[in-house]
């Protein structure tokens, strides 16, 4: 993990520890297939794997394993809904670590006389989760903030973490072809980079201010961050004021409350599919109602972040669903999941009889986590597993919709796509973007200017002949009967290639076009004499 580490945890000693605890929770032959303890299994036996024990596993491995739980609960298209619900009960809040555990990192950070930077300094935290706590605090100028501190011995024991799960997951998809599928080397991949993402808690303060640049135009509110007090293990932030989504009663009738739930769900959609940075844990803890119906988005530690062409796919996903194009959609779900052989026909076929189920209602009011739930039905029958990236982003999508309805029944996520996948549209096409390319297409222009007129001879004199004339270089005509003294075979590949070449001319110039198919023919009588 990026900057500052803590001391290495050896991997022996905790692939032992994972050992024990896979034995605690009944996975015996899990173990041993993996090498972690003497045991003679060579295979694994899935069935051996339940979804309280699994979940009790993970709570047991510590941090890490907390996380990957939380993900885990956003892959529907892995796991049936009683895995789902499991995963769901894992929660990141933890004990507190003593401040005087604390402190030496403050010190560490800002210098011993640290505390003169404040005049208020709150040592009882306001949260506490597995990799970080957070204080509150005001600074001299008499600006509230919130300070958010990596607890000690957190960055060690979660890179040693992931590193050895990595190491087991891929002896896991050897041995298992029904683990294989899941494709748990690149899940852990993905999931160890955003981890060590959420470790540096300068980078969660650079996307704040990278993604903030960007909410500040839709009028959404993030922190202002104190960069002079901000490092790798400690970030200082404006503190914002106002209701977190969280304590809004779930049964407002307040038409202002609605008003936020859409802004706060658009800002998500514009994130993703505009921006291409997005924040990637954007729950109603996290989403703050400010002044009537204003939205403050605070903790950007999970970022997620979409390639052009990943985001050009969600929209086509979206607006294929919403216009019930379940040919589009089964190629989309393909193509995520790597383009396995499938009966393409038979999953286009199910998709149309699920849709079908919601014609004539897919816009009007059918939430899409509804749909997603039966797409994921259908992607575990198939046996396909979508791309890891995925996984922040769906867990976003969802999370906004699911949100934006409980107090607008009738935000339509379908709907509210559209408008913003225009928008994409205009961007790629405007001119701006494309100014290299009419540079281009300018130069092109004028160099076609500069021989106009001689084009233009040229096609009055084959106008009134009827003939087209074809100048050959002396130079060029010894060269290819030097070739064909050399090797006579050659003549045939080289003929082929002229006529090609005339082909892929005619649509650039028809003269040049013509001197191609000339050389070809001579190349050809040449052949046969």
């Amino acid at each position: 993990m990026p900057g500052f580490r803590d001391k290495p945890i050896g991997d022996i000693a905790r692939a032992a520890e994972i050992g024990q605890i896979l034995v605690r929770h009944g996975a015996k032959s899990l173990a041993g297939a993996l090498g972690v303890i003497p045991h003679p299994a060579k295979s694994i036996d899935p069935g051996e794997l339940r979804p309280a024990a699994v979940v009790a596993l993970l709570r047991d491995i510590g941090p890490v394993g907390i996380k990957l739980g939380q993900l885990l609960a956003t892959r529907s298209d892995l796991f049936s809904r009683s895995w789902i619900a499991a995963f769901a009960t894992l929660h990141d809040q933890v004990s507190p670590v003593p401040f005087e555990e604390i402190e030496p990192i403050l010190a560490a950070s800002w210098g011993a006389d640290w505390r003169g930077e404040f005049t208020q300094f709150d040592e009882q935290p306001l949260a506490s989760a597995s990799v970080a706590q957070t204080y509150s605090a005001s600074l001299l100028d008499g600006a509230d903030v919130i300070i958010k501190v990596r607890r000690p011995g957190t960055a060690a024991r979660m890179e040693a973490d992931v590193r050895l799960l990595t190491r087991l997951a891929a002896v896991a998809e050897d041995r298992s072809p029904e683990i294989a599928r899941y494709r748990p080397v690149e899940f852990l991949r993905t999931f160890g980079r955003n981890l060590a993402w959420e470790m540096d808690l300068a980078a969660e303060a650079r996307a704040c201010e990278r993604i903030g640049g960007y909410l500040d135009t839709l009028g959404i509110k993030t922190p202002t961050i104190h960069w002079e007090l901000t490092g790798i293990r400690v970030n200082v932030q404006e503190r914002l004021y106002g209701t977190p989504a969280s304590a809004i009663e779930a049964e407002s009738t307040d038409p202002r409350v609605a008003a936020f739930a859409r802004q706060y769900a658009n800002a998500v959609l514009r994130m993703i599919i505009l921006n291409g940075e997005f924040h990637g844990d954007p729950h109603p803890g996290n989403v703050f109602l400010i002044g009537e119906q204003d939205v403050g988005f605070i903790d950007f530690g999970s970022v997620g972040t979409l390639t052009k062409a990943r985001r050009e796919e969600l929209v086509r996903l979206v607006m294929a669903i919403a216009d019930e194009d379940t040919a589009d959609v089964a190629n989309v779900l393909l193509e995520w999941a790597g383009d396995p052989k499938v009966d393409r026909d038979g999953l286009t076929q199910n998709l149309d009889q699920l849709i079908g189920e919601f014609r004539g209602t897919v816009l009007s009011g059918i939430e899409f986590s509804h749909i997603f739930s039966r797409v994921f039905d259908l992607l575990r029958d198939y046996q396909l597993a979508l791309p890891p990236d995925l996984a922040i982003l769906l867990r976003t999508l969802l999370t906004a919709e699911g949100f934006a309805r409980s107090f607008a029944p009738d935000y339509n996520i379908g709907e509210e796509t559209r408008p913003i996948m225009l928008e994409l549209f205009a961007e790629r096409f405007s001119l701006g973007r494309n100014r290299a390319n009419l540079k281009k297409v300018r130069r092109q222009l004028l160099a076609l200017a500069a021989i106009m007129p001689d084009l233009l001879d040229n096609a009055a004199a084959i106008a009134k002949s009827g003939h087209v004339p074809v100048q050959i270089d002396p130079a060029s005509f010894e060269k290819l009967a030097a070739i064909r003294r050399a090797s006579q075979p050659v003549k045939g590949p080289v003929a082929a290639a002229l006529i090609v070449s005339a082909a892929l001319l005619a649509n650039q110039s028809w003269v040049l076009a013509s001197v191609a198919v000339a050389l070809a023919g001579l190349v050809l009588l040449r052949k046969w004499r």
